[in-house]
Formats: structure tokens, C-alpha cells, sequence
């Protein structure tokens, strides 16, 4: 071969490898969970890598934490061109102020084009503070992109009313495009396991949350968790068997880890307060568990459960209409059911 030719030919290959004009690439900052890299960091790299494909860019992982450097192939072989690592064993935890410091003196020097984050804890606070910092724009909890090549905006797909319609946003002119990703949304990258890299690690001073947990507080109850909330509800009705049926009522409640509310009944029996009333005139509830006893289950109590994932009723009317609603219907009175749950549950 001509050595003129070969010459040529060498030079067109180091021209490829050069950082690309008109942005300092497609960023990708990682979550670490236990250890690992979380999935929605590999779906961020896949998502970078068409990104960056179309801008003619390179896609870059940012690693935080001791060990960092351990976990910097990963990124590799899903796709990245470069890692970063600020290997500080200080920022193995996530806390706000470190990582905010080390992540916005990384992209004020790189400046990076578009700036990819798990919607997660860590990237839903870190992102609008690096966005606000940087004068960028922020989409969140995006589950789809694509590419505007003419102006090398990204447009970001956002669900709406609970996922039934998608948005489409963009920030034309701000730069760098922030993104919140939301985990599970996009497709994870082929992993090549053949794929190496050499990751740069970062000087970072030594990183010292502003916060730290130094133990729970003593003589301190937290607040309740609001009954629209309550992950489980044990509920009574006049059904239930008086005061000594309330009681038990109360004693399932704390063994299930759950609240207690009840019907209107309940309510006018002076057991339970108003904002304890599951009534679609009071709260509508959507509990992973729904424990109604003694209650019969009028029209406005009935709705108001109609979202909750496992309703059981116990009732001494096998024509109650609770039983219309439930999951698991026991016809029987309320005092001699949940003595054999509390047993059973071992309280």
C-alpha cells in the first residue's frame, strides 16, 4: 500500500475519534444502589447513545462514590465513550450539597449539550438546582425522546392525568438540556462485555455533608400518615360490637401496621373523628387493604372504596351491601372474627 495512502487513511481515523462540533456531548450521571448501578442509569445510556448517534456527539458517565472507578466499566460496555469518577468515599451516600458541587464544576467546565438523571430521589433534587446554576432548561419525568436535528433540541415526552396522554416539551434555547428519566421507560442497551475504557477521576476536595444523620430523635412521634394514604385501613361500624368491638377493632389496626377509621355510625358513636369518615362526603380511600367490620355499606361508603386493591367485610347480614363490594366476605358478627385474626397474626 502506498504510504501516502496509509498515511491518509490514518489520519481520516483519528478525525473520527475527535470530540464532535457543537456541544460537549450527552452526560449521563449515575445512580448507585448498594453497590450496583441502578437499571434506569443503563436505560439513561442507551437513551444517550441514540442521542448522541444523531448529534454527532459523545456520550459520557459520571460516577460518584468510592469505588466508583470499580463500577466505570459498566458504563462502558452499555455504551458509554467516557466515564468520569470522583472517587471520594465521602460521596458514597448521596447528599445534596457534595454532589451539587462536584457535578457542577464537572459540566461548567465540559459543558455539556444535554444532561441525562434518573427521576429518582437523587436526580429529581440535583437536576433543576444543576439546570438553575447553568441557566439550562429541565424536563422531568420523561418516558420517551426524540431528536430535533435542525436545532439539536431535545423534545421529551411527560405523561399526564396518571399516564392517559403524553406532553411533548422541549427547551429550544436553553443549554444544557436537562432530562429526569423515568425508571423502567426505556429499553436497556446491549451490554458488550468486550467494551473497555480507561475512566478519568476528578479532583474533588474532601466531601462533608452539610447534613448527617446522627440518630432517631428521642421523645418525638411522627405524624400520622394521612387515612388517603394509609397503605392498609381497618374500619368500623355500628355493627361492630360496641366500645369492647371497637377495641378490637383498634388492636387490628396497630398489628397490621394500619389506621383505623369507620362509617357515619361510627362516627355518631363518638369511636372515631370526622376526618376518620370513609364516605365519598368525607375521604375516598384507595388502601392496598380494606378491613370493614360492622359495616353495613350504604351507596357513599361503597364508593369511596371502590380503588382500594382487597376489601374484606365481615357483617352479620348476608344481605349487606359491603358484601357487593368486597374481595372476601365473612357473615358473621365482628367480636368473633377478630379475636381469630389478632391469634392468627400473633398479637
Amino acid at each position: 500500500m502506498d504510504a501516502s495512502y496509509l498515511d491518509l487513511l490514518m489520519a481520516q481515523q483519528e478525525e473520527i475519534t475527535e470530540e464532535a462540533a457543537g456541544g460537549g456531548g450527552v452526560w449521563v450521571v449515575a445512580d448507585v444502589v448498594n453497590g450496583s448501578i441502578a437499571p434506569v442509569t443503563l436505560e439513561g445510556i442507551g437513551a444517550a447513545r441514540t442521542l448522541a448517534d444523531s448529534l454527532g456527539a459523545y456520550v459520557y458517565g459520571v460516577l460518584l462514590g468510592a469505588g466508583g472507578a470499580d463500577l466505570a466499566q459498566t458504563l462502558y460496555q452499555a455504551g458509554a465513550d467516557g466515564v468520569r469518577v470522583a472517587d471520594d468515599a465521602g460521596l458514597s451516600e448521596f447528599a445534596l450539597e457534595p454532589y451539587l458541587h462536584v457535578l457542577a464544576d464537572l459540566f461548567e467546565a465540559e459543558q455539556p449539550e444535554v444532561v441525562i438523571l434518573a427521576a429518582t430521589q437523587q436526580g429529581q433534587e440535583l437536576a433543576p438546582r444543576l439546570a438553575q446554576r447553568m441557566g439550562g432548561g429541565l424536563i422531568e419525568h420523561v418516558t420517551a425522546v426524540t431528536l430535533d436535528e435542525a436545532t439539536r433540541t431535545v423534545q421529551g415526552a411527560v405523561p399526564i392525568y396518571g399516564g392517559q396522554y403524553f406532553e411533548i416539551l422541549a427547551c429550544p434555547e436553553a443549554r444544557p438540556q436537562f432530562l429526569t428519566i423515568e425508571p423502567g421507560t426505556f429499553p436497556a442497551p446491549f451490554v458488550d462485555s468486550y467494551r473497555k475504557g480507561e475512566p478519568t477521576l476528578l479532583d474533588v476536595e474532601p466531601a462533608t455533608p452539610a447534613v448527617r444523620v446522627i440518630g432517631p430523635a428521642e421523645d418525638f412521634e411522627p405524624p400520622p400518615v394521612p387515612l388517603k394514604q394509609a397503605p392498609v385501613i381497618v374500619a368500623a361500624g355500628r355493627q361492630v360490637g360496641g366500645e369492647a368491638g371497637f377495641a378490637l377493632v383498634q388492636q387490628l389496626a396497630t398489628a397490621l401496621g394500619g389506621r383505623v377509621a369507620g362509617d357515619r355510625g361510627a362516627r355518631d358513636a363518638g369511636w372515631i373523628e370526622a376526618g376518620q369518615v370513609v364516605d365519598v362526603r368525607g375521604v375516598e380511600v384507595a388502601p392496598e387493604v380494606y378491613v370493614a367490620a360492622g359495616i353495613r355499606g350504604d351507596t357513599f361508603h361503597n364508593a369511596a372504596i371502590e380503588e382500594a386493591g382487597f376489601i374484606l367485610a365481615i357483617h352479620p347480614d348476608p344481605h349487606a351491601p359491603i358484601f357487593e363490594s368486597a374481595d372476601l366476605g365473612l357473615e358473621a358478627e365482628p367480636q368473633d372474627v377478630l379475636p381469630a385474626l389478632l391469634e392468627a397474626l400473633g398479637d
